[in-house]
Formats: C-alpha cells, sequence, structure tokens
C-alpha cells in the first residue's frame, strides 16, 4: 500500500477530506475546523509558558504592590438625620395651632438624600480642608501624573494662581484639593434606616479621624446656619412691623397723660367692676367696637404678612408645612391650594424615589425611566405654578387685610371726629385711654408670642445628631493583600490566556500539524520528535573547533561520523523509530516501485534537512539496499562536514561534475555497511550550473544502476535555486519543516515552488517535535510510549 492509498484510507476513517492534487497526489482538501474547546486547551497547553509568565509577572506585581504600597486607614463616623417640622420658622405657635402632620416617607427620603449631597458639597470639603490645614497632608500633595502631563502639553492652559494667594483666591489648588477630597470621602445612606454612614480615608490614621469628625460639625453648623438665618428674615420683617405698634402705643399713651393733665375728668362718675370710669354713649360705643376692629385688622395684617414673607421665600416644604394653620391661610380656597401642593410635594418625592429605582435597575437609557423623568418635570413644573398661585394669593389676602383695615380706620376716625363734636374731655379720655390699651395689649401679645417662636425654633434648630463618632483605626484598609494577589492571579492568567490566544493568531511559526497540511493542502509523511542530545548538541560544538580537523576511525569498516548519529547511537529513540516509519512510507510509496532517488530540502537552513538525510541514509541502509549519500549543498555543506569531508583537498560532487574526478574515487564508505557517502568536494562558483548540468542526469542515471537509494542533500529552497533544479531528477522530494522554527509562509513558499510540475511528488516532513509537547500528542493521540529508549 503506497503513500496515496494510505491517505486514501486514513481519509475514509476520519472523515477529512482530500481532493487530488498536481501530478496524482493526494492532498487533504481545504476545511479548517472551527475551535473547539480541547482545541481551545490544545492551545493554551502549547503556550503555557506565556500564560506562566504572564501569571507569575501579575504576581510578582501585586507582592510589590503590597510591599511598596502606601497604607491607608480609613476612618467612620455614623450620623441620624431625625424628623424635622416644615415649619421652620415657627409661624404656628403665632396663632396657638398645634403641630403639622409628620410628612411622609418620600419625603423623608428626599431629605436623606439631600443631606448625604450636602455632605459631599464643595463648602463642607473646604471648611475641613481649611480648619485641619489639609494641604499640607501627604495625600493632598501634588504628584507627577503622565496622563495629565500629557494632556497639559496638547490642550490650552488655564490662568495660574497668584502667589502667595489664600486657598479661596488659588481655583488650581483649590480643584486639586477638592478632587483629592472627593476622591478619599465616602457617603453612603444606609437603606431602610434615617442613618448616613460617612468614612475617610488617609495614610495617617489620626487624620481620617478628624476629617470625618471636623465634617459631621460642619454639616451640624451648616444645618443650624440655614435654619437660623431663615427665622432671622422673618423675624426681622415682624420686628418692624411690631415697632410700628409699639410706636402707635406709645404716641397713644402720650396722648392719655396728656388728656388726664389737661382736664383732671377721666370719667362720668360710676366705674366697672374693675375701677375703671365709664362713660356711655352711643358714639363711645360705636368708637369702642370700631377700636375692637381696627385692631383685630391690625393683627389679622400683620399675621397676613408674615405668611407673604414665608411665601416668598419659595420653599416648597416651608409653605406645604402652613397648610395646618387655619389662622394663617385665607379660608377654604387657600387651604386647599396649601393641600394641593402638599399632595404634589409627596408625589415629586415618590416620583423622585421610582426614578431612582429605575435608574439603578435599568440604566439611564430605559424608555419607562425617560417618561418617568417627563412626569417628573411635570410635577415640578405644577409645583412651581401653584407656589406662584399661593404666592398671588398671599399678596392679594395681605392687600385685603390692609384695604379692611383702611376701611375700619377711616370708620374709627370718623366715630372718633363724632365723639370729639361732643365736647366732653371725659370722652376724650375714655377714647384715648381705650387706644392706648388695646395698642398696648396688642403689642405686648405679638411680642411674646415672636419671643417664644424664637426660642422654639433655636432649640430645634439641627435635627441632626451623632450616633458613632470617628474613631482612630487600628488597621489599615489598602492594600488588602489577599484580594490583590487573588486578582493577580486571576488577571495574570487571563491576560495570559489572551497573550497566548494573540501569539496563536500573529505566530507564523508551525505549531499545529493540521494547519500544516491545510495551509499546503498536502499530507504530512512523517512527524520527528527531537533528534538525541548527543547528536543535536555534538554537532553543534564540533562547528565550533578548528575547521578542517577530522577523526577518521578507520577500523576497515569505513569512515566514522565526526559527530554521532542517532541511528548509530541510539537506534531504539523515538527520533530512529519515526525514521524507521518514514522509511516504510517510502518502501510502500506507488507498490512495487519505490522512489529510489530521494531529495531532502528545506525551506531555510537550521530546520534540519542535514540531520534527517543523514539518518534517513543510514536507517536505509540498515535495511537490504545500498545507499549513497549525496551532499548536494556546494555552499554549505552539512553532511561532508558530518563526516569530516570538508576543503579544497577532498574531491566530491563538485570535482565529478567539472570532469576532474569519477565517481568511483571520491565516495567513501562509512563505518554503516551499504552506506557510502558522496561529499560536496571543493566549493565551486556556480553550483546550480552544475547541478542542471547534463552530467548531473548522467550521474543519477549511473548511481541509481549502482545503488538501490540515492539520497540528496540540498540546500534551503528559498536560498539559493538548487534544490528546485534537482528536485526534477528525483523520484520523491522530502520538504523538511522544523517544529516551532519554520514558517507557514516560508513553507508555502518552498511547496508551491516544488510542487509546481504536474509530476511533482513532494512530501512533507515535520522535524522537532517535542514529545511532551502538546503538537506531538495531537498528532499521534498519544505523548509516549515505553518502548523507546533514548540511551
Amino acid at each position: 500500500m503506497g503513500i496515496m492509498d494510505r491517505h486514501l484510507r486514513l481519509a475514509a476513517e476520519s472523515g477529512r477530506g482530500y481532493e487530488e492534487g498536481l501530478g496524482g497526489g493526494i492532498r487533504p482538501a481545504m476545511n479548517p475546523e472551527e475551535l473547539t474547546i480541547s482545541g481551545l486547551l490544545v492551545i493554551l497547553r502549547r503556550r503555557r509558558r506565556a500564560i506562566l509568565t504572564t501569571a507569575g509577572v501579575c504576581f510578582l506585581a501585586a507582592v510589590l504592590l503590597c510591599i511598596f504600597m502606601t497604607r491607608q486607614y480609613r476612618a467612620a463616623t455614623t450620623i441620624q438625620v431625625q424628623k424635622g417640622n416644615s415649619d421652620s420658622l415657627g409661624l404656628n405657635s403665632l396663632t396657638n395651632e398645634g403641630p403639622v402632620a409628620p410628612v411622609d416617607a418620600m419625603e423623608e427620603s428626599i431629605t436623606m438624600e439631600t443631606q448625604a449631597n450636602i455632605l459631599q458639597s464643595d463648602s463642607l470639603a473646604l471648611s475641613v480642608i481649611k480648619k485641619l490645614n489639609l494641604e499640607q497632608n501627604k495625600d493632598f500633595k501634588p504628584y507627577f501624573n503622565p496622563v495629565g502631563w500629557a494632556m497639559g502639553v496638547i490642550s490650552p492652559s488655564g490662568l495660574k494662581d497668584p502667589a502667595h494667594a489664600s486657598l479661596d483666591e488659588s481655583p488650581v489648588r483649590r480643584t486639586r484639593l477638592l478632587k483629592t477630597f472627593a476622591k478619599h470621602l465616602q457617603v453612603k445612606q444606609l437603606p431602610g434606616t434615617r442613618l448616613i454612614a460617612i468614612a475617610f480615608t488617609n495614610s495617617d490614621p489620626q487624620v481620617a479621624a478628624a476629617v470625618v469628625n471636623q465634617l459631621t460639625e460642619s454639616l451640624l453648623d451648616y444645618t443650624y446656619q440655614t435654619r437660623n438665618e431663615a427665622t432671622k428674615r422673618a423675624s426681622s420683617w415682624l420686628s418692624v412691623q411690631l415697632d410700628d405698634v409699639r410706636r402707635e402705643a406709645q404716641e397713644k399713651q402720650a396722648r392719655v397723660a396728656a388728656l388726664q393733665r389737661d382736664t383732671g375728668v377721666y370719667s362720668l362718675g360710676t366705674t366697672d367692676a374693675a375701677g375703671h370710669d365709664q362713660a356711655y354713649s352711643a358714639t363711645l360705643d360705636r368708637l369702642q367696637q370700631a377700636t375692637t376692629a381696627l385692631a383685630t385688622a391690625t393683627s389679622n395684617r400683620i399675621l397676613r404678612g408674615g405668611v407673604l414673607q414665608a411665601v416668598k421665600s419659595g420653599d416648597p416644604d416651608l409653605i406645604s408645612g402652613l397648610a395646618g394653620s387655619s389662622s394663617l391661610n385665607g379660608g377654604a380656597t387657600t387651604s386647599n391650594a396649601f393641600n394641593l401642593l402638599q399632595s404634589l410635594r409627596q408625589q415629586q418625592a415618590a416620583m423622585a424615589s421610582q426614578i431612582a429605582t429605575d435608574r439603578s435597575r435599568y440604566g439611564s437609557s430605559n424608555p419607562k425611566l425617560l417618561d418617568d423623568e417627563a412626569t417628573m418635570a411635570s410635577i415640578n413644573n405644577t409645583v412651581k405654578a401653584e407656589i406662584k398661585r399661593i404666592g398671588e394669593r398671599a399678596q392679594s389676602d395681605y392687600a385685603s387685610s390692609q384695604t379692611v383695615e383702611n376701611q375700619l380706620r377711616t370708620e374709627f376716625e370718623r366715630t372718633r371726629a363724632d365723639a370729639n363734636n361732643l365736647n366732653n374731655k371725659a370722652i376724650d379720655y375714655t377714647i384715648a385711654r381705650q387706644e392706648a390699651t388695646d395698642s398696648r395689649q396688642l403689642y405686648d401679645t405679638l411680642f411674646q408670642k415672636l419671643k417664644a417662636a424664637g426660642v422654639m425654633e433655636g432649640l430645634r434648630s439641627t435635627n441632626i445628631s451623632v450616633v458613632d463618632p470617628g474613631r482612630v483605626p487600628s488597621r489599615p484598609v489598602k492594600p488588602n493583600v489577599p484580594i490583590y494577589l487573588g486578582l493577580s492571579i486571576f488577571g495574570g492568567v487571563f491576560l495570559g490566556a489572551c497573550l497566548a490566544l494573540f501569539q496563536e493568531a500573529t505566530d507564523e511559526r508551525i505549531q499545529s500539524l493540521e494547519l500544516v497540511e491545510d495551509s499546503l493542502q498536502a499530507p504530512i509523511v512523517a512527524v520527528l520528535p527531537l533528534a538525541p542530545a548527543a547528536e543535536s548538541h555534538g554537532f553543534a560544538s564540533y562547528l565550533q573547533n578548528v575547521p578542517g580537523a577530522r577523526r577518521l576511525a578507520n577500523s576497515g569498516a569505513g569512515v566514522r561520523a565526526e559527530v554521532p548519529i542517532a541511528a548509530i547511537d541510539g537506534p531504539n529513540s523515538a527520533f530512529v523509530e519515526a525514521l524507521r516509519g518514514l522509511r516504510t512510507e517510502l518502501q510502500l510509496f506507488s507498490g512495487s516501485n519505490p522512489p529510489r532517488t530521494i531529495l531532502v530540502t528545506s525551506a531555510l537552513e537550521k530546520e534540519g534537512k542535514s540531520t534527517v538525510s543523514t539518518n534517513l541514509a543510514a536507517v536505509l541502509a540498515q535495511g537490504t539496499g545500498r545507499v549513497l549519500l549525496v551532499d548536494a549543498d556546494m555552499r554549505h555543506p552539512g553532511v561532508s562536514r558530518r563526516f569530516g569531508f570538508f576543503g579544497n583537498s577532498y574531491g566530491g560532487l563538485s570535482t565529478v561534475l567539472a570532469g576532474e574526478d569519477i565517481t568511483a574515487e571520491v565516495v567513501q564508505s562509512t563505518e554503516i555497511p551499504r552506506l557510502s557517502i558522496l561529499p560536496a568536494g571543493p566549493l565551486p562558483s556556480s553550483p546550480s550550473d552544475l547541478l542542471g548540468s547534463a552530467r548531473m542526469r548522467q550521474l543519477l542515471e549511473e548511481w541509481t544502476q549502482t545503488y538501490d537509494y540515492v539520497v540528496i542533500d540540498t540546500p534551503p529552497m528559498l536560498a539559493v535555486t538548487d534544490a528546485t533544479i534537482l528536485s526534477r531528477l528525483a523520484d520523491v522530494t522530502l520538504l523538511i519543516a522544523r517544529h516551532g522554527v519554520s514558517t507557514r509562509r516560508s513553507l508555502r513558499r518552498a511547496h508551491k515552488t516544488l510542487a509546481d510540475r504536474a509530476d511533482a511528488n513532494v512530501s512533507v516532513v515535520v522535524n522537532g517535535v517535542n514529545r511532551t509537547s502538546p503538537t506531538y500528542g495531537e498528532y499521534h493521540g498519544y505523548a509516549g510510549t515505553k518502548y523507546y529508549r533514548e540511551a
């Protein structure tokens, strides 16, 4: 059974398609297999050195990072945001109303989120940086950033900080410090609670604890100042109104004293149960009623003014908190407006919570999230419009109260004029005394309630309390050695696998034998393991010796090779057994007509063609036929050097082709029975011309008459044209490729050059395959056997 028959049988058994090639040869059809898990594992095993190296480098980098990285300490504190009252101005206390109804959970959620954002604001950060002088801390010092430097080179530079300027006047310094502070700060609202956790990381544990405590204190100060300022603004306006009432009461009291001095008569002679003088008349009765109504209208106007000032602040929470103060609104219409605003605020809080939930669940591009945001915008616009309407209503109520007061004052003046017409000093005195008493009572009542409201507001100026203050940490949080090392191993293996796949995709060197067959569309007739170390290392060391030296062992059996030959020194090695398999393939070639002229070449140098040709000749000679090993590499005669025949003093192929010698005179016998060698001879000026001459064809015909096999070792294909010329005269050409050294591109080029002839018979031999490599097991189906002995 020949090589073609054998590949036909293998194709039928394995299912791999083959097609008829040039010259009647059988070649595998191009049917690249998809990458499977087993194929991926083969690639990873083949590239395990890259994977292990990458993983080792990443692990070493993580170890060095853990050793030299600055230790970072994290201090934490926890604060509680207590329930607050929306009536921050204390207006309910002026009307003796009870506390407003507690706000709902959605509004409290907005309050919690607001407090968390305030903690991360630049104002509090700058306050902490200044108070603790963090600019001098090591973590806040500027450091060289290559990315920032590169961006600064290509982007326009901004204004520089003035020399010796303060932090507020140095935007570059301030921005850098704020970014550093924000990078080390962590604020998190604990779900389902009213607690906010604050953490800060720094290389100094004392500084980390000081920052969280100072940040909490700054938040308390900010909350107190914000509420206090709101109270002061409303109180200042009310104070102006009280001053007017107080001046009016003082003027009336002075008029009473003047009337008392002028008349000395203050009654009609009767007193009431309280001992006050009385004087009755219809005019005085109307005057007393007008005085009382005017006082009530004045008080109502002042309270309406307080409501108007609260509405002008624009705070939705503050305005909606007035819904429960029936004495401050204008009846059912205003009360409904306050209730509507409070309902809209609840819808606003619910929708804000829904948007936050949808954003975390579906992402920012979800259509439902866009609809919710549109609904939120609509609610916000409705709230603004409702606040505007309430403001207009409050302004209208205030103007109405002023109109009523003016009308009552006009009525009062008219009634008083009527009383004055009585020309009764007692009546004048009673009127003045009543006015003074009413004005003083109004002033005292308003002043006491405003004072009580201010005191109560001061007591509840903040709704934040510290649950757990920041303490100095005992252990660093960075570097986290187990996590760093675990991630380095995982990342190293992942990057190594990516590198292995990248190398596999870009490496042109021969690794997979099936890819070689698919690429060349030609069968691999033999896979040769690495030659025994004695031969592979011995020849290299031998070539380093003095050129021209030769060691001949004339034991009567012929010339002994200068370098150990595996076929002789390791007859039971895997390399020699593979050569015997190649010999069997050649002997079975074309049935009863095996090839007698065997050409051995390679695409490039250092691919092992001379080693293969020498050992193949030896294995053929160990059979039953006579073998002639011809060194046709007349440029760098590797076979001749192996046997010690190199230099101009020895005849060989070049002298025979030139007609200077005959074959019988230059052919040398060796210690291997039935193996003779024809050295290259002196190096000619034009080896390709000699090899392409008619004399070479004649010599081959003579040699095939004398010898059973003629093995010809030739120069590399892509370097010179010698092998191409001789391939036309050979029965079969063995193209040697070295595993892990030869490239697919060079091999395809060499094979195409040899296979261009219609009668070309080219077979590929892969040399130098390590038996422990995945390639060897992938091709043979096993990695080793007890039948091989390398020694």
